[in-house]
């Protein structure tokens, strides 16, 4: 008779919740950043004001995010410190000074990002729950982000085929992220995470190709 399939333990202890709460913030964090960074080399000002706009909306749940940490006995930028850490150095990996592939990135890799801390985060008991969900609940940009490149890369084939290829190396290092993301929840929760590992790079591995399906570009 085959093991049985090691089950996925809640995150239910106050350390485990204030490092996903951390993971969760480090990625609202990042993803303002990078759309910030985006939105002064947007090529119109349409574009720019609403990069703009979805950037100031990223941290709209940080001061929720910081006070459930505070009720758990944690301190929100603490928890959030080495995951911003390896979310760094996942931007500066895919660093470029192109527009598309700038917001292409973004998409990606934010959207990959935010996938994992949302699996992450279902770990976790009520009403933490909700607050996380909130905190990732989707702000646009994908649609906003495929209607440009739809535009952009209509009758462009070259470009297509160049952000098609791009998203695939972004994807790459995000989903080489995911395990060290969980090594950090590991460590300051004392769990073991492994039987989430394969699950969690299936959700995130599929949510991407649906994302670059929205975009118009082959995942």
């Amino acid at each position: 008779m085959p093991s049985p399939e090691p089950s996925v333990p809640a995150l239910d202890r106050p350390e485990q919740v204030v490092t996903v709460l951390g993971l969760v913030a480090a990625s609202r964090v990042t993803a303002f950043d990078w759309l910030a960074a985006d939105a002064l080399h947007a090529p119109r000002t349409q574009a720019r004001v609403a990069v703009t706009r979805l950037a100031s909306g990223q941290l709209g749940a940080y001061d929720t995010l910081a006070r459930s940490a505070e009720e758990h006995g944690g301190v929100l930028t603490d928890a959030a410190a080495p995951y911003l850490e390896l979310l760094d150095g996942i931007g500066q990996r895919t660093r470029s000074d192109d527009w598309w592939e700038r917001v292409v990135r973004t998409v990606v890799a934010g959207g990959m990002v935010r996938d994992l801390a949302r699996v992450v985060g279902e770990r976790l008991p009520e009403p933490v729950r909700d607050v996380v969900a909130g905190a990732l609940a989707g702000q646009g940009l994908t649609g906003l982000v495929a209607a440009e490149v739809a535009q952009a890369t209509a009758g462009d084939q070259a470009l297509s085929a160049r952000l098609a290829l791009w998203g695939r190396r972004v994807a790459g290092e995000a989903l080489g992220a995911v395990q060290p993301v969980l090594d950090v929840v590991e460590l300051a929760g004392a769990v073991d995470l492994s039987a989430l590992a394969a699950p969690a790079v299936g959700t995130v591995s599929a949510d991407h190709a649906r994302r670059m399906q929205r975009l118009g570009l082959a995942a």
